[in-house]
Order: C-alpha cells, then structure tokens, then sequence
C-alpha cells in the first residue's frame, strides 16, 4: 500500500488586521491549504499587528483540523501585541509558535 503525502510545508501570509471583517476569508484560505494535506501549515502574522478573538477562534479550529491530518500549524513572526494575546489567552502553549522575524 502507497501513502500519498502532501507538501512538507505551506506558507500562507495573512496581510493587514486578522479580525472579523477578514476571517472568513483567511479560513478559507488556510482550509485549501489544508486540503493538501501538509505536514506543516505557517500562518505567517508578520505583517498582521491585530487578531481578534474570532480569528484566534478560527486560527484553533485550524490548528485542530491539521493536527487531526497528522500536520501541525505554526504561527511565524508574531507581533508582540499577538503575542501578549496569545499569552493572555493561554494559546501561546497550544500554538507551535515560530518567533523569527521573516523577511
């Protein structure tokens, strides 16, 4: 029997505030990117300075839905506001967090 294994990693880069008015459409994304069954999905946050609670909301559902494929979701280069966040909220544990700036 074959296994079939996607791409070793996926980066998406979310631009601009992640907050309600975008987060349908960065789960969207980040859910195609999902479809392909990586075995690392990077949510690139360095030019996303705000994340609102239903985009932490989203960003845990994602995290779950790729750690059930055998994936794991990393989010890259996270602004000290996301981060005292994700600290507030207890995430920053959950989170595979990757804290080197990108270019």
């Amino acid at each position: 029997m074959t296994t079939m294994t996607g791409p070793v990693v996926v980066v998406v880069e979310v631009v601009g505030d992640l907050d309600l008015g975008s987060v349908a459409r960065v789960r969207e994304t980040l859910h195609d990117a999902l479809s392909v069954h990586p075995q690392q999905l990077v949510v690139d946050l360095s030019r996303c300075e705000f994340v609102d609670a239903s985009a932490l909301a989203m960003l845990l559902d994602v995290h779950r839905r790729a750690w059930r494929n055998g994936g794991v979701l990393t989010l890259r280069a996270c602004s000290p506001r996301v981060l005292r966040l994700l600290s507030l909220t207890g995430l920053r544990r959950v989170f595979d967090l990757d804290l080197a700036e990108t270019a």
